[in-house]
């Protein structure tokens, strides 16, 4: 059951990475055009390093979780070669479990912070943007990357695989 909700969410995230790509493409469109805008005409495009800090929360935070749930983040494997199998799942359990702790404190933090935001009426100094859209999509992050450590987590409390291969 596990395997399956977990083949679901890797799809789902992965549409939201593609997402994140696609808001890359434009951001590198407008960075081509803001580089032309002030080569050739003198006059840059007033609000494009706005846009980039916006346009870079929003890509963060789409390709977060699916770099999480492919295993692309750096993992340091220091105890392997001294405990054995049991002992490395459950290090594994208290690893994961607290990252999911973590995480989902913060998710919680930053949609606190996101609703006060939107509160305020939070938008950007030159363009006016509202803020409240991108430090959601943070808090979505943040929760979905809790959700992916859960899935971590229960995992890493499985026995080895019939072929001798741990699950983690």
């Amino acid at each position: 059951m596990l395997d399956a909700f977990e083949r679901r969410f890797e799809q789902g995230l992965r549409l939201l990475a593609y997402a994140g790509g696609l808001v890359l493409a434009g951001l590198a469109v407008l960075i081509i055009y803001e580089i032309g805008a002030r080569y050739f005409f003198s006059r840059p495009f007033r609000g494009g390093f706005e846009m980039t800090e916006l346009a870079m929360s929003v890509i963060v935070a789409c390709g977060l979780p699916y770099t999480a749930i492919q295993r692309g983040h750096v993992s340091v494997d220091i105890f392997s070669k001294y405990l054995d199998r049991p002992s490395m799942r459950w290090i594994n359990f208290a690893v994961h479990a607290l990252g999911a702790a973590v995480l989902g404190l913060l998710a919680y933090e930053s949609f606190q912070y996101a609703l006060k935001s939107y509160g305020y009426g939070d938008v950007s100094n030159m363009m006016r943007i509202p803020k409240f859209p991108f430090q959601f999509a943070v808090a979505i992050s943040a929760a979905l990357f809790t959700v992916v450590l859960i899935i971590d987590a229960l995992k890493a409390l499985r026995p080895a695989t019939e072929t001798g291969e741990d699950t983690q």
